[in-house]
């Protein structure tokens, strides 16, 4: 049963005052329009922070409060919505992945406009609304969003093209499957697979690793189709304090760490200094990289940019796919 029927079937007032919410800072996004999140100014003003500690950089912090609900240990999500934002900023072709999906389109103009607890809300309110009940965010109340980081990923559904199950689809895969054999194929040894974009040309491969392995995934994977898939950004658990989550992204050609509630929120690290200092990978993201790949069409006889039709949303221009079930639940 979808996300539409079950609430449709509940007359729980307080997933309907969810879906009013949600749809109000989806629609205070689209006003926003296309806000600009200047890269290049962010990349100065980090390196200036790390280096001096009176040079503030404002970005998300670990506090979050939108009006009356206020949510704690939030270092999950707030590493993942880092970690995504930037891949959006660098990559052209992760921007046009994320508005195919108008609640992850609108999470991102929200962080474009620095409006970052209003953006931890609509990601919050919505995982809430997918599972039918109310678990991440309450008002008036404040909520330990502590959790796994696989919770969060709930919102990229619409967005999975093809996923690989580490206990489960490893005992049994399905070799027939191409996109299965030549490309997810490269990454399951490390864990579980969530391939983003068409099915036939994922353009974000994240991977739970969870532990599964000792050290640092590979920096650069190829596919059969010779496709190059780059690692931009990691979900770190501090050894020390296992309920602590780090983010380590790649930036300007550098790498660095992002903590929410370190000043500065981040510095400049070595790759090599990940496993020395404690750190365990929870999730690895991976960009196909267009400048690498060239011509898909080459190499992937399945290769299709294109996305399934959107729907039309009420009242307004922007199509929506899985928004649907926010504005036609009545």
């Amino acid at each position: 049963m979808g996300c539409c029927q079950s609430l449709q079937a509940s007359p729980n007032s307080k997933l309907r005052r969810h879906k009013e919410i949600c749809a109000q800072l989806i629609a205070t996004a689209q006003k926003l329009g296309n806000s600009t999140w200047d890269l290049h100014n962010p990349i100065q003003s980090i390196r200036e922070s790390s280096h001096d500690t009176q040079i503030p950089f404002h970005y998300m912090g670990f506090r979050g409060q939108y009006h009356t609900h206020r949510c704690i240990n939030n270092c999950v999500l707030d590493s993942l919505l880092a970690g995504c934002h930037i891949a959006a900023k660098v990559y052209l072709n992760i921007k046009e992945l994320f508005e195919q999906d108008s609640t992850i389109r609108a999470v991102m103009t929200l962080l474009n406009s620095r409006k970052y607890a209003e953006a931890k809300a609509l990601w919050l309110i919505t995982l809430d609304l997918r599972e039918g009940r109310i678990k991440h965010f309450r008002e008036s109340e404040s909520t330990d969003v502590r959790g796994h980081v696989t919770d969060y990923l709930i919102n990229f559904s619409d967005l999975t093209g093809t996923s690989f199950h580490y206990e489960d689809d490893r005992r049994s895969p399905n070799l027939e499957d191409h996109m299965y054999s030549k490309t997810v194929s490269k990454f399951e040894e490390f864990g579980d697979v969530r391939a983003l974009g068409p099915k036939s040309n994922p353009q974000l491969i994240l991977v739970h690793v969870a532990g599964r392995m000792d050290g640092l995934p590979a920096l650069i994977i190829t596919d059969d189709y010779g496709r190059e898939f780059k690692l931009q950004f990691l979900l770190l658990g501090i050894t020390a304090n296992t309920d602590h989550t780090v983010l380590c992204t790649s930036l300007d050609g550098a790498w660095w760490l992002y903590d929410d509630t370190k000043t500065p929120l981040f510095k400049e690290v070595q790759m090599e200094d990940i496993t020395t200092q404690g750190y365990v990978v929870s999730l690895a993201a991976y960009v196909n990289v267009p400048a690498k790949n060239g011509s898909e069409t080459e190499r992937c006889p399945f290769f299709s940019m294109t996305f399934p039709p959107l729907l039309q949303a009420e009242g307004g221009e922007q199509g929506q796919r899985h928004d649907s079930f926010i504005h036609n639940r009545e």
